[in-house]
């Protein structure tokens, strides 16, 4: 999980739609926020991705859900409310479900720093406090049927291994500095980088698994003390470093 930014609200939502869908919704009980340009919008403010677990939601099997951060059977005048809707996979929405959030806080990632209250131990969600932990346990976000742990582990692990094959460019660079080795360790670091940036699936993980190996502070190092440190690469970095979610 990530913080994510509200930063905008579509021009159709106007006061007097969401007055009328809400009306509908209280008058019939059935579901008026599946509309394709809101669910686009909503998207769009999470990368296409789930505001909890960080699936990406192009694909089938994850599909988009509308989540009501304050639940519709406790809080129907906010249906339409778009400050209390986050895109969400089925996974999430649906064990969230009717969770009474007033009563029982949870992260909202739009309102909540995640690293405030989650971190990461052995590719597992842990909390840092009574929100973290309720957290975790509404939207079961270490899952043993989906396997999101089994998941996180082979993020990390094929990161890990990345890491290792660039020391080994880093290595060659060093003893033959020419333009197609300097081109291969450069490109191979964006990569890696690019994978902890907010944009990519499963960022947070990345970002913590990167920013917690030897092996990077050791590229990043030597990249420094060769002049291949790049502004990319430092804003890359600080960007990542801000998503962690350390103890």
């Amino acid at each position: 999980m990530i913080k994510l930014i509200r930063n905008f609200t579509p021009l159709k939502l106007t006061p007097a739609f969401v007055q009328s869908k809400t009306d509908q919704y209280k008058a019939t009980q059935k579901p008026v926020w599946n509309i394709e340009w809101m669910k686009d919008a909503l998207k769009e403010l999470s990368y296409c991705k789930c505001a909890y677990c960080e699936c990406s939601l192009t694909k089938e099997s994850n599909y988009m859900e509308v989540e009501h951060f304050e639940d519709k059977k406790h809080n129907p005048d906010k249906v339409m409310d778009w400050d209390n809707l986050l895109p969400s996979c089925k996974h999430c929405n649906g064990h969230k479900s009717t969770h009474n959030v007033i009563v029982e806080p949870i992260v909202n990632p739009f309102t909540d720093n995640p690293s405030s209250h989650l971190y990461f131990q052995h590719y597992r969600y842990k909390g840092k406090d009574t929100k973290g932990d309720k957290t975790i346990s509404v939207l079961d976000l270490n899952d043993g049927e989906r396997k999101l742990v089994d998941t996180r582990f082979e993020i990390g692990n094929k990161l890990q291994e990345s890491l290792e094959e660039l020391l080994v460019k880093l290595d060659t660079y060093i003893k033959h500095p020419d333009i197609p080795n300097k081109n291969k360790l450069m490109g191979a670091t964006h990569g890696i980088l690019r994978l902890c940036q907010p944009d990519s699936e499963y960022a947070a993980i990345c970002a913590t698994v990167l920013h917690s190996c030897d092996e990077y502070q050791k590229l990043k190092l030597e990249l420094q003390s060769n002049g291949l440190w790049t502004q990319q690469l430092e804003d890359f970095d600080n960007v990542s470093r801000r998503i962690c979610l350390f103890k």
